[in-house]
Order: structure tokens, then sequence, then C-alpha cells
């Protein structure tokens, strides 16, 4: 039934339940390229509702120009994402389909270039990780942008977005690399080490910006909890109206 579920029908206009069952099926496809570019579109849509609750409040009237100017760089993502999660899923079906083609193979010959297909492939695989990548990297630095300027209360959805992005990216990394081990007698390899060594020190310099948002929330929780103590000792002894005051040592009650 899943199988020809997936035959049928796109990934993404499935139900959110049939999905995750697609992701937990023990199928290669779809995979963790197509869980970096899931991740990196619940990110989009976490910054675009904090844009749109952000703007209708007065309060934040003075960043409205950055809020429209990032919605509208998410519609731009959004449908980017969208084809790179299909992509990821259809080609790396086929991979998987070469491998047992390959492990089924009875010559030398049909075993060679069959690994040379999927080596191919594998490349044009991991050219669509570096993509996901590329186009979640700012979404960081949006997530960030919105948490700081966007309405207050919505903070938890900027907090998740830019979790979501980072591990969007960070998904990314994991298979770039391990893609890049499996091609290292290639020259594909030795041409990306580089770009992934970069890619992953820049995400490293943008958690730091990330890990500022939450230290400052973290630091506002605490600085409430403390104004909250400090109002409770300062209240005055409130004693119901039918209660008398306790007598003072030494005299009769």
């Amino acid at each position: 039934m899943l199988i020809l579920l997936l035959q049928r029908t796109t990934l993404l206009a499935q139900s959110a339940n049939q999905l995750l069952d697609a992701f937990g099926s023990g199928r290669a496809s779809p995979g963790s390229g197509s869980a970096a570019a899931m991740m990196g579109l619940l990110a989009v849509k976490l910054i675009c509702t904090v844009c749109l609750k952000s703007l209708e409040k007065e309060s934040c009237r003075s960043a409205e120009a950055t809020l429209r100017h990032i919605r509208d760089r998410m519609v731009e993502i959004d449908p980017l994402l969208r084809v790179l999660f299909e992509k990821d899923a259809r080609e790396f079906e086929e991979v998987i389909r070469l491998i047992g083609e390959r492990e089924s193979a009875t010559t030398p010959e049909a075993k060679g270039a069959l690994s040379r297909q999927i080596n191919a492939m594998l490349e044009g695989a991991t050219d669509n990780v570096f993509e996901i990548i590329d186009l979640c990297l700012p979404l960081i630095d949006h997530g960030v942008t919105v948490f700081k300027n966007g309405w207050g209360t919505v903070r938890g959805d900027s907090g998740a977005a830019i979790s979501s992005a980072i591990a969007a990216v960070t998904s990314g990394l994991f298979i770039a690399n391990l893609n890049i081990k499996w091609l290292k007698g290639r020259r594909y390899a030795r041409d990306n080490i580089g770009r992934g060594t970069a890619l992953l020190t820049t995400l490293q310099q943008k958690q730091l910006a990330a890990n500022a948002c939450i230290t400052s929330l973290n630091s506002e929780a605490l600085a409430s909890i403390e104004v909250e103590a400090t109002d409770d000792r300062q209240l005055p002894l409130e004693l119901d109206d039918n209660v008398s005051a306790a007598p003072a040592s030494g005299e009769s009650p």
C-alpha cells in the first residue's frame, strides 16, 4: 500500500501521517536528504508565521520593512526546497536500485559499469544536499532576525525556526561528508571536501548567534522569576475579615 502511494503521488502531497510513515518504512527513500529539506521547509513556515503575526502588531512597526523582506524571501525559498525534497527522494531511490543491479551482476565489466553509474548519481545526490544547505544556512540568520525584531510572544516559533534551520544544515553536512567519503577515489570528492569544511565553519559561526537568542530569553525568564519573588516578599500580610489578629506574646487570647 505504501509503495503504491509513493508511486502515485508526490511525497509532499501526502498527509503528515503518511509522510512520517514513509520515512519510517525501512525504505531508502525518502531518506536523509529529503529529511534535511523537510526541516528547512518547517523553518520557512515558522518564519512566515512569525512575520505575519508580527506585522499585525503596532509594536513591530519599526521592523515592518525587514519582516516583509524576510517573508518574501521565504516565499522564494519554499518551492526550491520542495523540489529538492522530491528530487532527492527520487534520485536516491534510483541509486539504491542500481546498487541492487550491481549485486546481481555476473561479470566484472557489468559490475564496473554499474559502479560508475552509481557514483555519478551519488555525486548528483550530493549536489542536491549542498543546494539544501545553501538554502537553509540563511534561514538561521532570518530566524535570529525575527526572534530579535518580531513579536515577542511568538519567540517560541522563532526559536523552533532557528532550531529547524540548524538541523537542516547539520543533517546536510552529515550526508555530504558521508557521500564524499564513499566517493573518495573520485575527483568530485577532492573538489568538494573543502566546501563541506567551509560550510561547517559557517554553521558554527551562525550557531553562536542562535545560542545568544536562547541565552537572552533564559536571562529574561530568570529575571522575571526574581522580580516575582521580590514582589511576593513585599506584599503585606492579608487576613480574612472574619479572623482576628493573633494576640501578642503575653496577652490573653
